[in-house]
């Protein structure tokens, strides 16, 4: 036998097979899609009738929507001439809202206007503000200084009186002394003329002494004693013009008391040798009694 003989024979062996399902199903269908085929016409009939049924449902609506429209054309109509007078308005209040504008421009120029001279007036109050403002600080200033002026016057006038109180002690004091130192002078005087050299001393200190060159008054502050010599004191020094080697007179008040000789002179101070002191007659050099230089 020929392959393709063959191969024909397994063909038609394995159709043959395959048919025979098929066959039995659409023996088993059959019957299936004959009452899917009656329940398909009676669904068109009753949707045949459901048609109807809308299009005459269809029909009634459009005659009311038709009526609806006629109704809403009327109602267009009247808001078209309600638009018409609308407008007409509207182009009215444009009118005035133009004139408002215009108005309104004019206001803002003024009100700019007296924006513009209310700050040049705030600020020429400001002005006169800080103006015034300094000119109470400088109130108070000077107030303040007259009142220290007013006390540094009473101070002053206080020192015044009080240097002129001073001032007439003092010239009361040199008057003193000089009433003291022409006493002095004039029992210096009358010593002399009894024979006393105050230069002619021989004692130890006294010896190689110098008239002193101007007037001075000093006051002896310190005597320390000694067994071989008395040393004084004064409050009279350098700055005074006092030298060394100075012949000075000790007086207590009027009274002619004894002789220094300058032996160290300070700024401030100068400490001399006593000679012609005379204990129990005219009195011992105590601090306190007022030495006296004479230029002759």
């Amino acid at each position: 036998m020929h392959v393709l003989t063959k191969i024909f024979i397994v063909l038609v062996s394995l159709l043959a097979v395959m048919l025979v399902p098929l066959v039995v199903v659409y023996a088993h269908n059959e019957n299936s899609y004959k009452s899917r085929l009656l329940d398909a016409e009676a669904k068109a009939a009753s949707a045949s009738l459901n048609e109807q049924a809308a299009v005459a449902r269809g029909t009634a609506r459009e005659a009311s929507l038709q009526s609806a429209i006629e109704g809403y054309r009327g109602q267009i109509g009247t808001l078209q001439q309600n638009q018409a007078a609308a407008e007409a308005q509207v182009r009215q209040l444009q009118s005035q809202v133009a004139t408002s504008n215009a108005a309104s421009a004019e206001i803002n120029t003024h009100i700019q206007t007296i924006a513009s001279q209310i700050s040049a007036g705030q600020q020429l109050t400001e002005s006169l503000v800080g103006e015034l403002r300094e000119l109470r600080a400088m109130a108070v200033t000077l107030e303040r200084q007259k009142v220290e002026l007013d006390e540094a016057l009473r101070d002053v006038t206080t020192q015044l009186d009080v240097a002129e109180q001073a001032r007439r002690a003092l010239a009361e004091e040199l008057q003193r002394v000089k009433e003291e130192r022409a006493a002095a002078l004039s029992d210096v005087s009358k010593a002399i003329a009894l024979g006393f050299n105050p230069n002619a001393d021989t004692r130890v200190g006294m010896r190689e002494g110098i008239l002193p060159d101007r007037s001075l008054t000093a006051n002896v502050v310190n005597v320390q004693r000694s067994n071989t010599q008395v040393l004084v004191e004064i409050d009279a020094g350098e700055k005074d013009g006092v030298k060394k080697d100075w012949i000075m007179t000790i007086a207590n008040g009027g009274d002619y008391i004894a002789n220094i000789r300058i032996i160290s002179v300070d700024v401030n101070r100068a400490t001399g040798v006593v000679s012609l002191e005379d204990t129990k007659g005219r009195g011992a050099v105590v601090p306190g009694m007022k030495a006296m230089a004479h230029p002759e």
